[in-house]
């Protein structure tokens, strides 16, 4: 090695040596002042960081995490993200062009994601040292959105992790893409679109009223209280069960079932059953591949009101027969 070379080597090595202990001060100071240096808390080997985006103009929810629970919950009074076991210099949250931004995907050593648009996203080292003392747990995100935003896109993407959407009633086009995992979606009413890819796992959709409905799961099965114009459901290894809450006489269908059996209403079909009628817009086509079709009109479950109790309870309030002795 070049003498050059090892000077260079061991400058590099003392301005580590320096940073390290630089930082170190820097935070025990900071602990004896009570400043806080980071944007996370830690519980019980647990991190907890939140970003309020209440004064932003927002109208696009964009997220990408990789090993993740994904959690929007619509109609809550305030309007922020809460990240729970995130890396702390590795994510991204920030309102961008009114996009709310998530992502988890930061690498240290990749410039373009340090430095983008000018911005640069890098928090310091001291978050790295301070990673040390997270415990592994699940990660899991939520953003809550309050009625002051006019949300007109939600676009997620999980890697493995479960998706939920509860509540939201705007014309919002939601595009969801999961490899391993669950979506779930409740209450949703938009005019416009509605599109879940999931790569191994399922879907459950319950009361979602869209414009379209596109589902594709590769390995599981599709559930869905719905009412579309045009549903699409493929469960390419599992079954499809759709429960409409619109007429299905107002319905065209493409059913397909080669592995098994076509459920519509009462009619039952083995593997593939076509209705066509020219003067109708609304269709719906569902395939299975290795699973049953089933498709029937929704009825709410009858609520059961609890028989009230009017037993009364019986005291046996009857005075003790008197007892007389005769004297002799």
């Amino acid at each position: 090695m070049k003498p050059v070379s090892i000077i260079f080597l061991i400058v590099s090595i003392i301005l580590v040596i320096a940073g390290l202990l630089t930082c170190s001060f820097a935070m025990l100071q900071a602990n004896r002042q009570g400043v806080d240096l980071y944007d996370t808390k830690i519980v019980n080997g647990q991190s907890e960081a939140q970003y309020d985006y209440s004064e932003d103009s927002v109208n696009k929810i964009q997220i990408e995490v990789g090993d993740c629970d994904v959690h929007i919950v619509c109609g809550a009074e305030e309007n922020k993200v809460v990240m729970n076991n995130f890396s702390s210099a590795g994510y991204i949250c920030e309102v961008t062009n009114g996009a709310l931004i998530v992502e988890d995907t930061v690498n240290i050593f990749n410039i373009t994601d340090i430095i983008e648009n000018g911005k640069i996203r890098f928090k310091g080292f001291r978050y790295y040292l301070r990673d040390r003392k997270i415990t592994a747990g699940s990660k899991s995100l939520t953003v809550y959105i309050s009625d002051k935003f006019d949300i007109k896109i939600i676009d997620v993407k999980v890697s493995k992790g479960d998706v939920d959407v509860i509540g939201y009633t705007n014309n919002t086009d939601y595009k969801i893409d999961v490899t391993t995992g669950k979506f779930t979606a409740e209450n949703i009413v938009t005019d416009s679109k509605v599109s879940a890819q999931i790569g191994k796992g399922s879907v459950n959709l319950q009361h979602v009223s869209a414009k379209n409905l596109e589902i594709t799961v590769n390995e599981g099965s599709i559930m869905a209280v719905v009412s579309a114009n045009e549903i699409t459901a493929e469960a390419k290894h599992g079954s499809v069960r759709i429960e409409s809450e619109a007429d299905l006489s107002k319905y065209n269908f493409v059913l397909k079932a080669p592995a098994s059996t076509i459920t519509l209403e009462d009619l039952i079909k083995t593997g593939n059953y076509f209705a066509n009628d020219a003067q109708l817009s609304n269709f719906i086509h569902a395939t299975a591949g290795y699973g049953t079709v089933v498709i029937k009109t929704y009825v709410a479950p009858e609520t059961i009101e609890p028989i009230p109790d009017d037993s009364e309870t019986v005291t046996d309030t009857a005075e003790p027969a008197e007892t007389t002795e005769k004297a002799e």
